[in-house]
């Protein structure tokens, strides 16, 4: 055993600086996993804590309709049973706003919130230059609103504000509110007004898109009986109900979900570092055959040796394990200073590395230097010691043993992605999809070295040896074109996708496409709405007003799907969803009948129209019989044809149901248009507030500010990937100064030689550059055909948009990936073209 500790110390000492790039990967990998592990478990535990917060209440009972009679006496009746501390209702309602000075013609669409005295049963809402909230600033027509806002409008705190029908005064900015759930999708920041000036506003006209909750206190015990016994009441009505524990639940499960996928990319980054650790295991065996063969002439056992380099593995692989702690220390410190001074519940998070990720971390650094490195060190059973006295082959009969390791291995790995993953499915998924990727990237990049070798005939010297080099022993070039270009696949391919999709939404905002969209029209108000956007002046395109309901299936009686209850449609998930319906006569320019025949003229029979994605999900088809209730009426509607709808198309709108002109003319309706807006940012902001001022109720939804947003969502998702990306090529160039360390004896050597027979340095450093520069544009060009397939599949599959190719992405990775792989490969050996021939010779 002290045989075994002595030779593993003398060899880290002797070896510790050539191996350090390749466990700094390592060190990479860990510090992503226990940096991403522990912020969302920190984050995890606040939401935690503030879970009731979220809601800001113990139980939420919620509707998108007027509260019935019959639903005001059961909710009165379970809140008395269940013993209610405390309640209090809210409303929620889009809406456009606009300032009360007549001279600053802007509007902005904004999400109402009205609220009574008792809000919020848990948390605060948080005011800016700390101001206490109380309701007092909201009564006698007061508003808080979001920061936004004052930007939007150009106002002041002390300036007023005009919301529908009435005027209110601005008294506070908010800063953070209880019950409004992170991340989730708004059409505008927050306006909190007094729940008793709602109805001087005029918004709860006909159709209008509000949302009502009654929030209630209850004692612990009594929480989860009632939010059964509310569900059980209300399971054929479209009230909701749940609980704070709900929304714990449901955020765990997102935390859980994010933390076991985000720590697979961490995982990948310590694999990719593995694989290098595997490469340079096998180089250095091949360096130390003759130390070996000395080693069992004086009685050392392959085991022996075996345990001396697995050693020295595993201190090498628990130094880089925890250096990648210390890294994500560091980063988790520098999270307070990027939020800067905050009022938000992320504000309240304790960050710190949390000793479960840290152990998780230096456990799958470990393993993983482990597993790779287990299969090149049985090389040392096949050297034997008459090796010293004449060259032998180790080549023969099948090694069975080491077969054996890499199934073990390959399970281990399967096994230590599941752990990551928490899923054995997708640890699966991840290590055959790895398996592939790496399968794919390791062809093309053997087809493009195949591609290059006639070059080892060019006239050129520095070019001719250039190539040769490629396919020189442990010169780690397999290595290097993973690594470097899975990392240029990841940037190149999600960059890509970033282009072409901000081409499609280019398109859909080119030439006559709608760009605005009203909402809300009361039927009473479609004369004078067409009035105003046939009025020259205001600069809108041609008008449309299409009808439009609210509608939700109750039930299906059909051939392959029977839905006899709303619980039954509300078990198929989305089905149960609130849809927008309309009437017509005619298809739309974006649409087509796929199957049945679309009808003539109107009917007193209920006849739908269903949109195809519905029948390819549901299961409905021509012939099945759909009851709807439709504010309130129970309608049964025979499906006659389907349709397929080009949603690309947005200028004739698009529908899951259309009805047959007849049944709904006379029911209660509003309308929506969608035009094309004025030209010009000044006309846009002109038109919405001269509309909102004849039309309170009208909102304006502009698709220019939506396209900003989805642009500003996009330009984050791609730049939290593109650092995995640069992660992953940083792993990759930290592989290639670590392969030129490798095999610095070797290129010295040549070096050496070369300088012998008249080469200058100028000369072997051209070479040199030529080398790295072929290997990296080999790497880049690896990463851009994987980039290619991907963009494909993902446009095609995944978004269903056009395939696009941006030559200028492509061509501008490969030359970046060249320039990168060429300027490290030459800086990091500056040695060899230092050192005299002479004294390397001399040394040989």
């Amino acid at each position: 055993m002290m045989f075994v500790l002595r030779m593993a110390v003398r060899e880290t000492r002797a070896s510790w600086r050539r191996l350090l790039f390749f466990f700094v990967c390592i060190a990479i990998g860990v510090a992503a996993i226990v940096a991403l592990r522990s912020l969302i478990q920190s984050v995890r535990g606040v939401f935690g804590r503030e879970a009731r917060a979220l809601i800001a209440a113990d139980v939420l009972i919620s509707t998108n309709r007027v509260w019935t009679p019959s639903a005001r006496e059961i909710i009165d009746r379970r809140l008395a049973d269940a013993g209610v501390l405390e309640r209090t209702e809210t409303l929620e309602t889009p809406t456009m706003v606009r300032p009360a000075d007549g001279n600053r013609a802007v509007a902005r669409m904004v999400e109402l919130r009205a609220v009574e005295a008792s809000f919020p049963l848990y948390g605060m809402v948080r005011l800016d230059q700390g101001l206490t909230y109380s309701h007092s600033l909201l009564q006698d027509h007061g508003v808080l609103v979001r920061p936004e806002i004052l930007t939007a409008l150009a106002i002041k705190v002390g300036e007023r504000l005009v919301i529908g029908q009435t005027t209110f005064a601005i008294r506070g900015v908010i800063t953070n509110e209880p019950g409004r759930r992170i991340g989730g999708f708004s059409l505008g920041p927050r306006v909190l007004i007094d729940y008793a000036d709602l109805e001087s506003t005029g918004l709860l006209s006909f159709g209008s898109r509000a949302r009502r909750m009654v929030l209630v206190r209850v004692p612990e015990d009594r929480i989860q009986s009632l939010v059964i016994a509310l569900r059980d009441e209300f399971k054929e009505e479209f009230v909701s109900a749940r609980s704070y524990r709900s929304t714990d639940d449901e955020v765990g499960r997102d935390f859980d979900r994010a933390e076991n996928y985000l720590s697979l990319v961490g995982l990948i980054i310590v694999i990719l570092g593995g694989i290098a650790v595997s490469s340079v295991t096998r180089v250095f065996i091949f360096q130390k055959i003759r130390s070996i063969a000395v080693l069992k002439c004086v009685g050392a056992r392959s085991r022996q040796i075996i345990a001396v380099y697995l050693l020295q593995v595993m201190i090498l692989g628990l130094a880089g394990s925890l250096l990648g702690v210390v890294l994500a220390r560091g980063a988790i410190a520098a999270i307070p200073l990027a939020l800067g001074p905050s009022t938000s519940i992320l504000a309240d998070v304790e960050y710190g590395v949390t000793w479960s990720a840290a152990a998780q971390g230096v456990g799958v650094g470990v393993l993983v230097s482990l597993l790779f490195s287990v299969v090149p060190l049985l090389q040392v059973r096949l050297v034997k010691p008459s090796l010293l006295l004449r060259d032998e082959s180790s080549g023969g009969a099948r090694d069975w043993t080491r077969a054996a390791a890499i199934l073990l291995v390959s399970a281990a790995l399967v096994a230590l992605a599941a752990w990551q993953a928490a899923s054995l499915r997708v640890g699966l998924v991840v290590c055959i999809g790895f398996a592939a990727l790496a399968f794919l990237l390791q062809l093309a990049g053997r087809l493009l070295v195949g591609a290059i070798a006639p070059l080892a005939h060019a006239r050129s010297f520095p070019l001719r040896h250039a190539v040769l080099h490629i396919s020189r022993p442990g010169n780690q070039t397999r290595v290097i074109l993973l690594a470097v270009g899975l990392g240029a696949f990841f940037i190149v391919g999600v960059r890509s996708l970033q282009a072409s999709l901000f081409e499609e939404f280019s398109l859909d905002v080119a030439q006559d496409a709608p760009d605005l969209f009203l909402i809300d029209i009361q039927r009473d108000q479609a004369d004078g709405v067409r009035r105003f956007l046939a009025d020259p002046a205001n600069g809108a395109g041609p008008l449309r007003l299409i009808p439009v309901l609210r509608a939700r299936v109750t039930g299906v009686n059909g051939r392959e799907t029977q839905l006899e209850t709303f619980e039954d449609v509300r078990a198929r998930g989305s089905l149960a969803r609130e849809y927008t319906i309309t009437y017509r006569d005619q298809l739309e320019e974006n649409e087509r009948v796929v199957a049945g025949a679309f009808w003539k003229g109107p009917s007193t029979d209920a006849e739908v129209s269903v949109e195809e994605s519905i029948r390819e999900r549901f299961r409905i088809d021509v012939g099945d019989t759909v009851r709807f209730d439709i504010l309130g009426k129970v309608i049964n509607a025979r499906v006659t044809n389907i349709r397929e709808v080009d949603w690309k198309d947005s200028r004739s709108g698009g529908f899951m149901f259309v009805f047959r002109p007849g049944v709904l003319d006379q029911a209660p309706q509003t309308y929506i248009s969608p035009l094309k807006g004025p030209t010009g940012a000044e006309a846009r902001v002109k038109f919405q507030h001269d509309l909102v001022e004849l039309f309170p109720n009208v909102s304006v939804i502009d698709f220019h500010e939506i396209l900003e947003t989805i642009r500003d969502v996009m330009s984050k998702v791609t730049l939290a990937i593109t650092v995995v990306g640069g992660l992953v090529l940083f792993s990759g160039v930290l592989i290639l100064v670590g392969a030129v360390a490798m095999t610095k004896f070797q290129r010295v050597y040549e070096a050496a030689v070369f300088k012998t027979l008249g080469a200058n340095t100028r000369t072997i450093a051209h070479m040199l550059l030529l080398e790295y520069g072929v290997l990296g544009v080999l790497a880049g060009s690896v990463g851009s055909l994987g980039a290619v397939a991907l963009t494909w599949g993902v446009s095609r599959y995944a978004l269903d948009i056009p395939w696009r190719v941006f030559a200028s992405e492509h061509v501008g990775g490969v030359a970046a990936t060249g320039l990168l792989v060429a300027a490290v490969g030459v800086l990091s050996s500056l040695d060899v073209l230092k050192h005299k021939p002479l004294a390397t010779l001399r040394a040989e």
